[in-house]
């Protein structure tokens, strides 16, 4: 099967790098091959390997320290590389991943990449699939703009795209949605709420025909022991119910709150 992208690393770059970066091409409706994903035990790794570098139109090359450590990326890399020399078509999209010295050292070490735009990574994998899936729908005659959500700090007015959590003009940290103290103030009102709702609900319904040890109780307290577990898992269930419908009603809001 066809695949847009070939994510060729190595292994200590799998969790911090590669399934991040794979599920955010996936989110963009790009299709990937990693190994993780097309070997099955048993297989013949050079076997499946070849296939998907066959299959995929770019091959997506996570570049650091553990990448040049390690024999078998690097031969994946030489492959992709004489394909790409022979073809004449942009195949290899690098990724620089490490500190400024780790990285001036990896390309150093590959003067035939030197003339390719490299991505750096910072973590961000939203920024990197995004120049990745530009790539891919230019080499389709499409076009790309990523949808970019800017905001507005509260206190300096200073532009800052979604995701930010510092502002950079005032320094304010960023919240978006309702603040932890707003939780516990939702959920404390919703108990207070239920509590007075239960106790209210307890004293108007009739009683019942039989004696509790010697009196007449309204007919929640005739439940017994019972009734106070019961309370218990209402007042939790609705208070954080009460949290998710608030969540959600103000997870558009955008605030600014000024270090001290």
């Amino acid at each position: 099967m066809k695949k847009d992208i070939f994510i060729c690393h190595a292994s200590e770059d799998k969790v911090s790098v590669a399934r991040p970066l794979a599920s955010c091409l996936a989110q963009r409706g790009l299709t990937y091959w990693v190994d993780e994903a097309e070997i099955s035990a048993g297989e013949s790794i050079t076997e499946r390997v070849n296939e998907g570098l066959k299959v995929s139109d770019f091959v997506v090359v996570i570049l650091s320290r553990a990448f040049m450590a390690k024999p078998w990326p690097k031969r994946e890399l030489w492959a992709v590389l004489n394909l790409e020399a022979k073809s004449g078509k942009v195949i290899i999209i690098p990724i620089l991943v490490g500190t400024q010295t780790e990285v001036d050292g990896i390309v150093e070490k590959l003067p035939l990449l030197n003339d390719k735009l490299f991505l750096p990574w910072n973590g961000d994998a939203n920024r990197v699939a995004d120049n990745i899936q530009t790539t891919v729908l230019k080499s389709q005659g499409l076009s790309h703009e990523p949808q970019v959500e800017m905001h507005t700090c509260g206190h300096c007015a200073t532009p800052f795209q979604h995701g930010v959590h510092v502002c950079l003009g005032c320094q304010g940290t960023i919240q978006y949605g309702i603040t932890a103290q707003e939780r516990i103030q939702v959920k404390q009102t919703t108990a207070v709420v239920i509590t007075i709702l239960s106790l209210f609900i307890m004293f108007i319904l009739p009683f019942y025909s039989e004696l509790w040890l010697g009196f007449k109780l309204p007919s929640m307290l005739g439940i017994g022991i019972w009734s106070f577990p019961i309370v218990i898992i209402i007042l939790l269930g609705g208070a954080f119910y009460a949290e998710a419908r608030m969540v959600a009603s103000k997870a558009h809001l955008i605030r600014t709150f000024r270090k001290t």
